[in-house]
């Protein structure tokens, strides 16, 4: 009887102290979690936290080189004699693979240009700020021109460029520095040149110098 007794009377005991365990055992738990921190995720003191953004390519677009052969029939030259002329010019691309714009300014009939030009896509600008282009010229003074219509009565806009005689240079020219011109004369109350329209790019020799040019052109790009 003692025994059983023993036994019954033991198992509320029991209880309470497994009671108390279960107590220390969650306070515990709670007590960690309560001073555990979320974790964070890991910096490398190392490495710099923002890096500058580098230039890259990606907004040069090439217009134009003459690696295909084919791109000579791209260009056609116009010359004073649409107007009485006689300035005589051509346009042929070279064994080195580049191309070649030479001819004679005469002043006869009030004449006095050359020039050679290309249609292109207006996307080829939509983001650029410059054109730029490697030529190897004579000394003389050249004007690259940008249309947004082929029409022959549509405005150009011209920026003029020196050459050095004999030696290549590489030219950046800012499409917000060039000017709409008509037959010569500055049109003042022209459009502003929006490059994303832009369909024709061409390089004209006007100088009113009488004599053979020659301009050598190894590429064209918007930037």
């Amino acid at each position: 009887m003692r025994t059983v007794a023993g036994s019954a009377m033991a198992q509320p005991f029991r209880r309470k102290i497994a009671a108390i365990l279960l107590c220390l055992i969650v306070t515990t738990g709670c007590t960690s979690a309560a001073n555990s921190k979320p974790s964070m995720p890991k910096v490398d003191s190392s490495q710099p936290t923002t890096t500058a953004t580098e230039p890259t390519g990606e907004n040069k677009v090439l217009i134009t080189d003459f690696n295909n052969p084919a791109e000579s029939s791209q260009w056609r030259t116009v010359n004073d004699t649409v107007m009485g002329g006689n300035s005589q010019s051509e346009f042929r691309l070279t064994p080195e693979s580049t191309a070649l714009f030479t001819g004679t300014i005469s002043l006869e009939n009030n004449g006095g240009f050359s020039s050679v030009r290309r249609r292109t896509d207006g996307s080829d600008f939509a983001n650029a700020q410059v054109v730029t282009l490697r030529v190897k010229g004579d000394g003389l003074r050249y004007q690259l021109r940008l249309k947004m219509s082929e029409s022959d009565r549509a405005v150009s806009y011209r920026t003029e460029f020196d050459t050095r005689d004999g030696e290549w240079i590489t030219l950046s020219l800012d499409l917000d520095k060039f000017e709409p011109v008509f037959r010569g004369r500055i049109i003042e109350d022209a459009p502003a040149l929006v490059p994303a329209e832009v369909q024709e790019i061409g390089i004209l020799l006007g100088d009113k110098q009488s004599g053979e040019f020659e301009l050598e052109i190894d590429w064209i790009r918007a930037e």
